[in-house]
């Protein structure tokens, strides 16, 4: 490569392209753009009065070893390693996940049963087209009625006949997260609970701060081997001529020339007229002025419709210092969407503390502070043809997408680095749920 290389979005896997880009030695010029006023992009930390919250529980896990090795470069010493601890809230009650026997006390007997049902019954040979089909086909027609309809209209804003296949693939799947546990049919999941010797999942976690340390580590990298960092600044469109892309135009006008460019900001940007739509997060960062003991879990996912918030993250259970000593913290995500926005958050905030008070989460007396976030752009919403309209698109030369958004691409911060590895190189990434 020779030139300007403009990179567009400081997150995870714009920030690892451009420090592999530096580290091969080239002197081509690189530039980093981003909207934010930090680099992290979705893996940023926010943090106040002695309080530390990610956006979401961000960890590092990767069967990769190359992947592996990249953080293990990055973070040096600079990391702790911890045990896996999620949950999901159904019937009333924190059960752990993946499913464990003992998860299935207190469940209604008609889930078990019409479950066990469904285990049992022979499966047609019916065409997988939504979401939808794809939960019935794994796991059973009450299951998906009793969690998975109800938790993805919530989260997604969208009917789950409507959504493509994909959707489950990247989404639910990937909320096993260790491929040594498999969960992705009823009948695993139900020898998984029998199993007499349980898979325990690792990850890797900053020794200070929070998830963004990586990032800021990354940060630092880039401008020692004089790369630039644009911060504060969004990135609008493109330029090109004769169909090569030539610049990226600049929030606040102006053009920043490029002989290259890697976008991982929203593709929505770019193409608005191939119809790609992103959810939007909503974080309530809480401040606790004791701990809880109720939640015992690093992240729990909450299916209910009348619940406004879909996870919930405890930050003292990633490093015990993210909060002051005898503090407790919890982070609530409430996804919304462009039309949510519109039509006002405030019901929204006036419902929040309550609602995470019946289900144990908090008492109200405890709360010291709310922090209110909102984190545009955070998931692509995949509806049934969204992959015909992405392989329309005819992209110009020397241009390339990249990253969750970029890619439209349902991903976790093992594949965003990944994917950019490989880009630095030269070399093709394919997705793991497309090749089907």
């Amino acid at each position: 490569m020779t030139g300007r290389t403009v990179i567009v979005g400081a997150g995870v896997a714009g920030l690892t392209l451009a420090e592999r880009l530096l580290a091969a030695g080239n002197d081509d010029e690189t530039v980093l753009v981003e909207r934010e006023e930090s680099p992290g992009g979705l893996a940023r930390t926010f943090s106040t009065g002695g309080f530390h919250f990610d956006i979401g529980p961000h960890r590092f896990h990767t069967a990769d070893p190359v992947v592996d090795t990249y953080l293990k470069h990055i973070l040096g010493t600079r990391y702790i390693t911890i045990p896996r601890k999620s949950s999901v809230f159904m019937a009333g009650r924190y059960r752990n996940w993946p499913l464990s026997l003992a998860s299935l006390v207190g469940l209604p007997a008609g889930v078990l049963m019409g479950s066990l049902a469904d285990m049992l019954k022979k499966k047609s040979r019916s065409e997988v087209d939504s979401f939808a089909d794809f939960i019935r086909s794994r796991y059973g027609d009450n299951l998906y009625r009793f969690f998975f309809r109800g938790y993805t209209r919530k989260f997604a804003g969208m009917d789950p006949e409507l959504m493509h296949p994909d959707w489950a693939e990247a989404g639910v799947n990937r909320a096993v997260i260790d491929k040594r546990v498999k969960a992705d049919t009823l009948f695993s999941l139900f020898i998984g609970m029998l199993a007499p010797k349980p898979v325990h999942t690792s990850f890797y976690y900053p020794s200070e701060g929070g998830i963004q340390s990586f990032c800021d580590i990354q940060s630092s990298m880039v401008q020692r081997a004089g790369g630039a960092l644009m911060t504060g600044i969004p990135a609008e469109g493109i330029v090109q001529d004769g169909g090569t892309v030539r610049g990226v135009t600049m929030g606040g006008g102006g053009v920043l020339e490029a002989d290259r460019v890697f976008w991982s900001a929203p593709v929505s940007t770019i193409f608005p007229e191939a119809g790609f739509s992103f959810i939007h997060t909503l974080v309530a960062n809480i401040g606790l002025k004791s701990e809880n003991p109720a939640n015992d879990y690093q992240w729990c996912y909450f299916g209910q419709e009348d619940l406004c918030f879909s996870r919930t993250t405890v930050p003292r259970h990633f490093r015990h210092d993210t909060v002051p000593k005898g503090a407790d913290s919890i982070c609530a995500e409430i996804t919304v969407t462009d039309e949510d926005l519109k039509n006002g958050i405030e019901g929204i905030q006036t419902a929040l503390i309550p609602q995470l008070e019946s289900v144990g989460a908090l008492r109200q007396s405890q709360v010291e502070f709310v922090d209110w976030k909102l984190v545009r752009e955070t998931y692509p919403i995949y509806d049934r043809n969204y992959r015909e309209r992405l392989s329309s698109i005819e992209l110009p030369k020397n241009l390339t997408l990249l990253g969750r958004c970029g890619s439209f691409w349902y991903n976790n911060m093992d594949h965003s680095i990944s994917q950019a590895l490989a880009f630095s190189k030269g070399e093709r990434f394919e997705r793991d749920f497309w090749s089907r």
